[in-house]
């Protein structure tokens, strides 16, 4: 590891700048002037090199050049910490969500046309802390401290645990909003940082090493009203400001972590959620045995299911808008006079912050609380979940449980309970990356449980002619749905996996391809013609990367009895053909895939198809250069406004390899998805030379069973080829 680079920058402001209505301070400029003496202490200092802006030469460009250029050179292994002593000042113009530290030079007048003429905890925040590459902290020292804290919060106790911080930093906040800079005339220093001296010097420490969060517990415990506020993230525990005396040889062990034997696992933000995430659940989704109370068929009953699973006293969706509040739908105990004045503060963060805030907690002087979650919003109507006085223990979960309460909300609870189960994993998945092992391992037995449940359907492909004789069953592919009767795919449920990664792609193509095949043998058997028809089966590119699917492929076959001859995989449009995060592959990514197509066609004896030409990652390099016998376009092209131009372009690169000699046949083209609203006719599809459809058209569906067309479909479609309907 590069060696630690310790770095501060310490402020100190007596008398404010040009025209800045603020008593002046008599302690601020020698607090800073103290601080530097302990940091840089021979003895117990551990800083290499530290900035110190006091008086007249604090001046807010110097400042921001100085931290903007630490900022920008720093690496993971460094520490920065910015000290402030003086007054902080929110202009009248401005709103309270953003302040200014009060420089020599601050001049409020030129702030109203040039508002980054200052040191903004704006700038603080995004330009430095965020861009510093190592550890970070920040001591401010001076009134309206607590406005760092609050930044675009203001007056709700919002939960925003991980967003609202920025990584690797940590603070320690003299006072709240509004207070006055607190001196002492006794020990010529500013409270806060008389204690925070004392505690540098040792007093903080064990045997005298004090690290930042031993100093924010160490000042905390100093009776200051209203009390400091600290916010200590996961370094600053063990980083190490000051330490007792020591030789010169010794010095470079001790700068290091204050407990350099211990090992400390990388945790997740839900590491510690986990058991009370999974409690939650368990009465939102209880076992088939044990029914929710809340088991009613509208959205009455899923407010009610969210009231149950907090043991709340009431819930409510309501309207926030720019005419008042209402409540759209709520639970018996639902008060809305009560929880009037709550819902009224509620209100404005509700609305300016429903799209980048997942939730909030309300509460007033007697103690009562109210869990806002906006879930829908549309101009300046903003709907939100309401939960009145819910259990305090559920409120500790933080933004985790507003990004559950919000994705049931969304999902259907009462008549899906799997998916919208799994799809607030997903949610936690997507907003938290890495899960705790036991929500990931109850993550996928659940995804398990999900596919497990699905049927498997077989939607004709029909082959055209402009007779009746001639109109034929070419194919079939095989459809995941939930019932045999849906029409439409699950295709949230099926898209879930890849929030997930390979493990859940590769077990979901699995269990549909054994589905498919299984299902599809025995529908054969039952067939009423002689011979089998190809089967069609999606497949995501990293499946197809994987040993252990193809494994699965080769045994599926054998155990069903069908001729590997018989099955064409279709290449998902959802996948890019790409190495995985981490992975290299020895050639080009195209070139690599093909390579590995072209070895599993000839090991196995199955054939590959590119699905849904048109959307996703589907291109015409997928066509030309894979080794395919079928392309299949979306039936979004049909709907483009130069269909025909794109079709008669398919068409011409299913054709090259057979005009160029490489194979006997083109390649054969299937236009999906049609339907009879389809505004590109049959007659047109087959007269550019493509002869193959398949969609809900003349009547015909998808069904678990094989069955020939009807007299009635074959003249349908044969008029319609002909042009003549």
């Amino acid at each position: 590891m590069a060696p630690t680079r310790r770095s501060a920058v310490l402020i100190g402001v007596n008398t404010c700048g040009a025209d800045v209505q603020l008593p002046a301070l008599r302690y601020a400029e020698n607090d800073a002037r103290e601080m530097q003496a302990v940091l840089l202490d021979p003895n117990i200092g551990t800083f290499d090199n530290v900035d110190l802006f006091v008086g007249p030469d604090a001046r807010w460009h110097d400042i921001k050049t100085r931290l903007r250029e630490i900022a920008v050179e720093s690496r993971p292994s460094d520490l920065l910490l910015v000290y402030f002593a003086g007054h902080a000042l929110v202009p009248e113009w401005n709103s309270q969500l953003d302040a200014y530290l009060v420089t020599a030079d601050l001049s409020p007048d030129m702030l109203r046309k040039q508002p980054d003429n200052g040191l903004r905890m704006a700038f603080l925040k995004r330009d430095v802390f965020e861009m510093f590459a190592g550890t970070s902290f920040l001591i401010l020292d001076c009134c309206h401290a607590g406005i760092y804290r609050d930044a675009a919060l203001r007056h709700a106790e919002v939960m925003q645990t991980y967003r609202t911080q920025v990584d690797r930093h940590s603070a320690l906040l003299a006072c709240p909003n509004g207070s006055a800079a607190r001196e002492s005339d006794e020990h010529r220093h500013g409270l806060l940082t008389h204690h925070l001296l004392r505690g540098l010097r040792g007093q903080a420490g064990d045997n005298g090493r004090v690290s930042f969060g031993q100093l924010a517990e160490y000042v905390a415990l100093q009776g200051l009203e209203p009390p400091p506020v600290p916010l200590v993230q996961t370094y600053a525990p063990t980083t190490v400001l000051t330490h007792p005396p020591v030789s010169r040889h010794e010095r470079e062990t001790l700068t290091s972590s204050a407990s350099p034997g211990t090992i400390q696992p990388c945790k997740s933000p839900l590491d510690d959620r986990a058991s009370s995430i999974l409690q939650m659940l368990s009465r939102v989704f209880p076992a088939s045995s044990q029914p929710s109370p809340a088991r009613q068929p509208d959205q009455t009953g899923r407010v009610e299911l969210i009231r149950h699973a907090l043991d709340a006293e009431s819930a409510a969706v309501i309207e926030f808008s720019g005419q008042g509040i209402g409540v759209v739908n709520s639970t018996g105990r639902f008060d809305k006079d009560k929880l009037w004045p709550l819902l009224e503060r509620s209100a404005p963060d509700t609305m300016q912050f429903r799209t980048s805030i997942p939730g909030h907690i309300v509460s007033d002087d007697a103690d009562r609380r109210l869990l806002c979650v906006p879930v829908s919003f549309d101009n300046d109507r903003t709907l939100a979940l309401i939960v009145a006085d819910p259990a305090v223990a559920l409120l500790d979960m933080g933004e985790p449980l507003a990004i559950i309460l919000r994705t049931i909300w969304e999902s259907d609870p009462l008549d899906n309970p799997t998916e919208a189960e799994m799809r607030v994993m997903t949610a936690l998945r997507s907003n938290f990356g890495r899960l705790p092992l036991t929500l990931y391992q109850y993550a996928f037995s659940l995804y398990q449980k999900l596919i497990g449940s699905m049927t498997m359907v077989f939607q004709p492909v029909v082959e055209l002619d402009q007779r009746p004789a001639g109109v034929s069953i070419q194919s079939y592919e095989a459809l995941a749905r939930r019932t045999e009767k849906e029409k439409r795919a699950p295709l949230m449920a099926l898209q879930m996996a890849h929030a997930w990664g390979d493990r859940f792609i590769i077990e979901r193509d699995t269990q549909l391809l054994e589905k498919a095949i299984t299902s599809y043998a025995n529908a054969d058997a039952d067939a009423p013609w002689q011979g089998t028809k190809p089967l069609s089966v999606n497949v995501a590119v990293r499946s197809l990367l994987s040993d252990s699917y193809l494994g699965h492929v080769s045994r599926a076959l054998a155990e069903a009895g069908l001729n590997p001859r018989t099955l064409t995989l279709e290449i998902s449009e959802q996948d890019p053909i790409q190495p995985g995060p981490g992975e290299q592959w020895p050639q080009e990514p195209l070139a690599y895939f093909h390579g590995r197509l072209t070895a599993l066609a000839r090991e196995l004896r199955i054939q590959f198809a590119v699905d849904d030409f048109g959307v996703g990652y589907a291109s015409l390099a997928r066509m030309a250069e894979l080794p395919l016998t079928q392309i299949k376009v979306d039936r979004a092209v049909l709907h483009h406004p130069l269909a025909l131009e794109e079709l008669a372009l398919v068409a011409r690169v299913a054709r090259d390899a057979l005009d160029r000699g490489h194979t006997p046949h083109a390649r054969a083209v299937i236009v999906e998805g049609y339907d009879d609203e389809a505004p590109v006719g049959l007659k047109q599809i087959y007269d550019l030379g493509i002869h193959h459809v398949q969609g809900y058209f003349c009547g015909e569906v998808a069904t678990t069973a094989l069955h020939p067309l009807d007299q009635a479909v074959r003249d349908r479609v044969a008029t319609r080829v002909r042009g003549e309907e």
